[in-house]
């Protein structure tokens, strides 16, 4: 297994002025190939209620994780 690194924006409306609101945040996916990486995000967030976007997916210089 491998490392990626996942970029998502999400999308909301802000309740005080109604403008959309656009957040970015990073998830770190532990998956085989990029295309796992980024399936795995969209099933993570489907059913989410704001909007959302991969917008992109790289490989991560993280070797591994020591428990």
């Amino acid at each position: 297994m491998r490392y990626y690194l996942g970029k998502i924006q999400f999308e909301t409306i802000d309740d005080n002025n109604g403008r959309v609101k656009k957040t970015k945040e990073q998830y770190l996916v532990e998956a085989q190939t990029i295309s796992d990486a980024e399936a795995k995000l969209n099933e993570m967030f489907k059913d989410t209620m704001a909007e959302f976007t991969v917008i992109s997916v790289s490989e991560s210089p993280i070797m591994g994780i020591v428990k």
